[in-house]
């Protein structure tokens, strides 16, 4: 591992900082807005879920700077301990052991005096410190199917295994997405990628056939794409928004389907409220803008200074990428009802804590960066890809 170095201001990926704030703004309006009416309901201040997100953005953002200026090879130093840690959760909570604690049927949170939090959020950054890590080091063992690949794989299925037993397939299956694609990235051979993606679809859909709920979500998407069946209430009530707001929308704070039409508005579904205040111009803008925050993940890891930095920076993008693609595809329809949180938007704790202090971690790496790696990096080909881990 190279050298650790403090930020290095002047080579900071200032494009990235400012598309995640106008991610949080923009994002922090519509929760505010979408939030209102349940919150005057239930809480008897509209302002209520407002403050509770404002303080976990301030959590957030002091997490972010000291993520970026603490070199990110310290980090990678503690990512044992870091994955040690966020196992050690899930098993509480697997194991229903205080302070686990049950809420809306199913056993994810933990309680620590005020702090209520989802190890999962934890555990999937804990996982990719890790494997930027171990397949950094460990990348020979990668051309040996049992006796390195599979050992390296259980360090994702230790992590996944749990997470899907407390009925959260859809970040467990997010979680083996994300591992299995830093394997391709630190080129592990695409016949074990594809033998192990082939398995890992066949289980995963296997234990949504045995799950009642999950297959009823399986079966009403695809009577919905496929026999044209009218959608369930969530998904019909959010194509009602994104109709409703048209091209230009009905303007911030003027949506109707937030007045309990809409469950869970400010949480999976705060898309379909943008839809619905910002119309079709202000759902593309917020697209256009994720994928340019992927692109900067991209650019980053590219010009990443060693392997570690470019596992790290490669995970850290497809992690948010993944989150944001995945709610936006759930509030179209065009995927099963997963319970997926928008990055940046969506209400939540742990979450959108952790999110926003992974973005400290890329700006990190992109202080330390060199623009010459970029040069030889090729995305489609990938000749060449990892010449930094000889």
């Amino acid at each position: 591992m190279k050298k650790d170095r403090l930020l290095h201001i002047p080579q900071v990926d200032i494009w990235l900082l400012l598309i995640v704030l106008v991610l949080m703004i923009i994002g922090t309006a519509v929760m505010y807005s979408a939030s209102s009416y349940t919150a005057e309901t239930k809480e008897n201040n509209s302002e209520y879920f407002l403050q509770n997100h404002l303080i976990r953005i301030a959590v957030g953002f002091m997490l972010m700077f000291i993520a970026a200026i603490v070199p990110y090879q310290f980090w990678l130093g503690l990512s044992p301990i870091f994955y040690g840690l966020s196992l050690l959760m899930l098993f509480v909570l697997l194991f229903r052991i205080p302070p686990a604690f049950e809420a809306n049927g199913s056993w994810r949170w933990l309680r620590i005096g005020p702090v209520i939090f989802q190890p999962s959020d934890f555990s999937r950054y804990a996982l990719i410190l890790l494997l930027a890590r171990v397949l950094k080091e460990k990348q020979g063992l990668l051309k040996k199917f049992s006796g390195g690949y599979l050992k390296l794989l259980l360090l994702v299925a230790a992590v996944a295994l749990p997470v899907a037993l407390e009925k959260d397939l859809g970040t467990a299956l997010i979680i083996m997405l994300i591992g299995l694609l830093m394997f391709y990235f630190a080129e592990a051979r695409s016949s074990y990628l594809l033998a192990i993606s082939s398995s890992i679809a066949t289980v995963g859909f296997a234990y949504m056939m045995r799950t009642p709920y999950q297959q009823k979500r399986v079966v009403d998407f695809l009577n919905s794409i496929v026999h044209n069946v009218e959608p369930v209430w969530q998904v019909k009530q959010s194509l009602i928004s994104l109709a409703q707001g048209g091209l230009i929308g009905q303007g911030i704070g003027n949506s109707r389907q937030k007045y309990e039409f809409l469950p869970e508005a400010h949480k999976d579904f705060i898309f379909s409220i943008l839809g619905e205040e910002a119309g079709f111009l202000g759902a593309i803008l917020v697209l256009v803008l994720f994928c340019l925050l992927i692109r900067r993940g991209i650019i980053i890891a590219r010009q990443a200074p060693d392997g570690y930095g470019l596992l790290l920076a490669g995970g850290i993008t497809v992690c948010i990428g993944c989150y944001a693609l995945i709610n936006i595809a759930v509030s179209l329809g065009l995927l099963p009802t997963t319970g997926i949180p928008m990055p940046f938007f969506s209400y939540g704790g742990s979450s959108h804590v952790t999110h926003i202090a992974a973005i400290g971690l890329l700006l990190n790496i992109s202080s330390q960066g060199q623009k010459a790696y970029a040069n030889y990096f090729g995305w489609s080909t990938y000749k060449d890809r990892l010449a930094r881990f000889s």
